[in-house]
C-alpha cells in the first residue's frame, strides 16, 4: 500500500464553498458559428492572409472576434460576470440592466458588420458571424477552487445555451426567451432601431417547462426591414399551425420563405409535413420539442 496517497476524504476537505444566495439575473451565450470550419480553412491555407503581431493567421482572427465583438460586453460594467470559451462567451447582468445590455449588442453587432464589410473579409479572412441567446432566470455563484473564481450555476445558464445554440436553426441572429423579452420590451417599444419577431414556442431538450422565443431585431442588420415586413404573414401561418391546419399553414410558411428567403419558414414548413403524417394529441397547444440542442 502506498502511505503516501491522500484518502478520498481528505481530497475534498476544505474544497467545498457555500453558494451564493440565488438571484434573477440576465444570462447571454454568444458563439461564434462555424468555428470548426474556419479553424480547418486556416490550416488548410485557404486564406491570402499574413501573421500579425506575431500571432498566426487564426489565433489574430479570434483576436478580432473578441476585440470587434465581445469586447463592450466584458469590460465597463462592475457588475457584469463573464466567461470565456475560446471563441465564444457567457456574460451575466443584473436583471435591471436589460437596456444597458440592449446598447451593447447594438454596438457589437454594429462592430460585427463594420468588419465583415472591410474589402477582403471572405477572401484574406472569414467574416465574423456570431449567434446570441438571452434569457432571464435564478442563479446561483459557486467558488471553484481549481481556478479560484466564481462561477454561475442554475437552470437560466442552461436555458441560455440552448436558445444560443437554435439560432441560427430559426435563422435569427439574437435569439431571446419570453423571459427575458418581458424585461426588454418597453425599451424596444421606445428606441426605433430595434423591433422584434416571434418565433416558436417550444419545449427546450431536457426542459419540463416550454417557453416562447423571439428574435431581437436591430436596424444595422441588413435584412432588418425583411424581416419586420414578413411578420404579418409569418404570423398567418403560424396561427394555420397551431389550429391543426397542415396544408394551409405549410403553404404561407413556404410562402414568407420565398419572399424574405429567411430559413425561419422554411423549418416550419418541414415541420408541417411531420405533423400531417404524424398528427398531435387532440389536446396539443402548437408547442414543438425540441428534441436536440
Amino acid at each position: 500500500m502506498n502511505h503516501d496517497q491522500p484518502e478520498a476524504a481528505d481530497l475534498f476537505a476544505g474544497q467545498a464553498q457555500p453558494l451564493s444566495a440565488r438571484s434573477k439575473r440576465i444570462i447571454m451565450f454568444c458563439d461564434l458559428r462555424d468555428s470548426t470550419d474556419i479553424l480547418t480553412n486556416f490550416e488548410q491555407g485557404l486564406y491570402d492572409c499574413h501573421d500579425l503581431d506575431g500571432l498566426c493567421a487564426y489565433e489574430q482572427f479570434i483576436f478580432d472576434v473578441h476585440k470587434t465583438s465581445y469586447e463592450c460586453l466584458y469590460l465597463g460594467h462592475d457588475k457584469t460576470h463573464t466567461e470565456i470559451y475560446g471563441d465564444g462567451l457567457m456574460a451575466i447582468f443584473p436583471e435591471d440592466n436589460a437596456k444597458y445590455l440592449m446598447e451593447n449588442i447594438y454596438h457589437l453587432t454594429e462592430r460585427m458588420r463594420a468588419y465583415n464589410d472591410i474589402q477582403g473579409t471572405g477572401i484574406t479572412r472569414p467574416a465574423i458571424d456570431i449567434g446570441f441567446g438571452l434569457t432571464v432566470g435564478e442563479i446561483s455563484m459557486v467558488y471553484y477552487y481549481l481556478d479560484q473564481r466564481n462561477h454561475p450555476i442554475g437552470l437560466g445558464v442552461h436555458e441560455a445555451a440552448r436558445i444560443e445554440g437554435k439560432s441560427r436553426f430559426y435563422d435569427a441572429r439574437i435569439l431571446v426567451s419570453e423571459h427575458f423579452f418581458a424585461y426588454a420590451e418597453p425599451y424596444i417599444r421606445e428606441d426605433p432601431r430595434f423591433s422584434w419577431r416571434f418565433i416558436d414556442r417550444v419545449y427546450l431538450k431536457n426542459f419540463r417547462d416550454p417557453v416562447s422565443l423571439y428574435e431581437l431585431l436591430v436596424d444595422n442588420d441588413p435584412r432588418f426591414h425583411k424581416k419586420i415586413d414578413v411578420i404579418p404573414d409569418y404570423m398567418a401561418a403560424y396561427e394555420a399551425y397551431r389550429r391543426g391546419d397542415w396544408n394551409r399553414a405549410k403553404q404561407l410558411f413556404l410562402a414568407t420563405h420565398a419572399v424574405s428567403g429567411l430559413r425561419t419558414g422554411k423549418v416550419m414548413a418541414e415541420r408541417c409535413d411531420i405533423l400531417a403524417q404524424s398528427p398531435p394529441d387532440p389536446d396539443w397547444q402548437g408547442i414543438w420539442n425540441l428534441k436536440d440542442k
